[in-house]
C-alpha cells in the first residue's frame, strides 16, 4: 500500500496508508505516519500507544470535499507522556480505527485525509505545533458491502431495508431476517457492534441483540464467528455471546457461579437475606440532582433525593414486603447482572451514569458493582430492572422542594 504524504509543515509531514479494500461493518483501520524532515527532534501527539486519545471524523463539505479525520483531544492540556519524540529523519506510525464511522457511512469510494490540529501541552514548548493546517494527501478508501452479506443475497438495498426494520422495531423484523437464512443472523450480529455507539445509533445494536435472542442457535453461531472477524467490536460481541448463552439457559462461568448460586438462595429462601443490600443511584450530579434507593434484606427501603442545584438532601424510609423483595431478586436474575458492565467508552454530554451495587452475603464473590451509561441501562437487557428500581425509588421518594 502506498503512503499518501502531505506537504512538509514546520519540518514535519504526515502520511496516510489505506487498505486496498474494507468492508462496511467490519474493521476499517488506516495507518498514520509522521516523518521528521528537520534537523531537530520534535514531539508529536497521538502516536503514543500507552496514552488514550480519540478521533473526530468530519463529513465532506463544499469547501473541503473529503472526509477529514483528526485527533479530538485538542482542548485538553496533555502531559509529557502523551507525546512521542521523533528524531531527525525518523518516521513513527499509529493506527486509526474508523470502523464505526464507516459502518454508519456504508459502502462507497470515500476521499479521506488526516489533519493534525494544534494540541496543547502542560509544559511550555513541549509539543510540535503546525503552521497553518498540516494534512496528509487525500486518499481514496474503498468500502464494500460485507462479503458474507453479499453471499447471502443481502445487497446495499436489502441492507438498507433491514436497517429500517431495526429502527422501526416492527413485528416483522424476525421474518425479514429469517428470509435470508444464515445471512440474516450474520447481519444482526454485525449490527450488534453499534451498541458501542452513543445516542440513537446504539438503538440498532440493542434491537439486533433482541433479534438474535429470538433466532436461537443460528444467532449464537453468527456472534461467535464474528468475534474473530471484528476485533473493533469485541466488547459488544463478547457481551452478546454471554447474554445469548444466558437466554439459552446455559450455566454461568466458574467465576460468576458463586454469585449466581447465592442469588438463587436469596430469592428462594427469605432467611438468607440477612446481609442483602441493594443500592441504586439513578442520578447524582448538579444538573440532574440526586436519587438513590437502598433496599435491605429485612425489607427496609431508604430513598434519598436532592433537587437539581439544591444543597439539602431529603430522606424517606418505608418497608417492602417479602414478595416485593423476591420480585427484586428475580429482576436481578433475569437481567443477569453478573454479565453487565459499561460497553461504551464515552457518554453523551451530561448523560447520567446510573450505578448499581448488590451485596448478597459477606465476601467479595457475593458483591457486584456496576456503573453504566444511562442509554446502556435504558436500551439493553437491563431495562426492566432499571425501570423496576426507578419505580421503587419514585413511589417512596421525598417530595421535591
Amino acid at each position: 500500500m502506498n503512503v499518501h504524504w502531505g506537504s512538509a509543515n514546520g519540518g514535519v509531514r504526515f502520511g496516510l496508508r489505506v487498505p486496498a479494500e474494507a468492508e462496511s461493518g467490519g474493521t476499517v483501520r488506516l495507518e498514520l505516519l509522521c516523518e521528521n524532515l528537520s534537523d531537530a527532534a520534535v514531539e508529536v501527539f497521538g502516536f503514543q500507544p500507552a496514552y488514550p486519545r480519540s478521533l473526530r471524523v468530519s463529513p465532506p463539505k463544499p469547501h473541503r470535499p473529503w472526509i477529514r479525520v483528526s485527533f479530538a483531544d485538542v482542548n485538553v492540556l496533555h502531559p509529557p507522556e502523551a507525546f512521542t519524540r521523533v528524531l531527525p529523519g525518523k518516521v513513527v506510525a499509529s493506527g486509526l480505527d474508523l470502523s464505526f464511522a464507516f459502518d454508519r457511512r456504508g459502502a462507497g469510494r470515500w476521499p479521506i485525509a488526516f489533519a493534525y490540529d494544534p494540541v496543547r501541552a502542560s509544559v511550555r514548548g513541549q509539543a510540535w505545533q503546525p503552521r497553518g493546517e498540516a494534512t496528509t494527501a487525500v486518499a481514496e478508501l474503498l468500502v464494500t458491502t460485507a462479503r458474507s452479506l453479499r453471499d447471502a443475497g443481502i445487497d446495499e438495498v436489502a441492507e438498507a431495508q433491514l436497517d429500517a426494520a431495526l429502527l422501526r422495531g416492527g413485528s416483522d423484523l424476525i421474518d425479514q431476517l429469517r428470509r435470508f437464512g444464515r445471512g440474516g443472523a450474520v447481519f444482526a450480529a454485525r449490527r450488534v457492534a453499534r451498541i458501542l455507539s452513543s445516542g440513537a445509533e446504539s438503538t440498532l445494536g440493542w434491537r439486533a441483540l433482541d433479534a438474535l435472542g429470538l433466532m436461537g442457535a443460528q444467532g449464537r453461531q453468527a456472534v461467535a464467528e464474528l468475534r474473530a472477524q471484528l476485533p473493533h467490536a469485541e466488547r459488544a460481541l463478547a457481551f452478546a455471546e454471554g447474554w445469548l448463552a444466558h437466554l439459552a439457559g446455559e450455566d454461568p462461568s466458574a467465576a460468576d457461579l458463586p454469585f449466581v448460586m447465592m442469588l438463587d438462595r436469596v430469592i428462594e429462601q427469605p432467611d438468607q437475606r440477612g446481609n442483602f443490600l441493594l443500592t441504586w443511584t439513578s442520578m447524582d450530579s448538579d444538573i440532574h440532582g440526586l436519587r438513590r434507593l437502598q433496599l435491605f434484606g429485612n425489607g427496609e427501603r431508604i430513598v434519598t433525593s436532592r433537587s437539581p442545584g439544591a444543597v439539602v438532601v431529603s430522606t424517606r424510609r418505608s418497608t417492602l414486603g417479602p414478595r416485593q423483595l423476591r420480585a427484586v431478586g428475580e429482576a436481578l436474575r433475569y437481567a443477569a447482572i453478573w454479565l453487565l458492565g459499561p460497553l461504551r467508552e464515552m457518554g453523551l454530554p451530561d448523560e447520567p451514569r446510573p450505578a448499581l451495587e448488590v451485596q448478597l452475603a459477606l465476601g467479595e464473590p457475593f458483591a457486584k458493582r456496576i456503573a453504566m451509561w444511562n442509554g446502556e441501562w435504558r436500551l439493553g437487557p437491563a431495562r426492566p430492572l432499571a425501570d423496576l428500581l426507578d419505580r421503587l425509588a419514585e413511589e417512596a421518594a421525598p417530595p421535591r422542594g
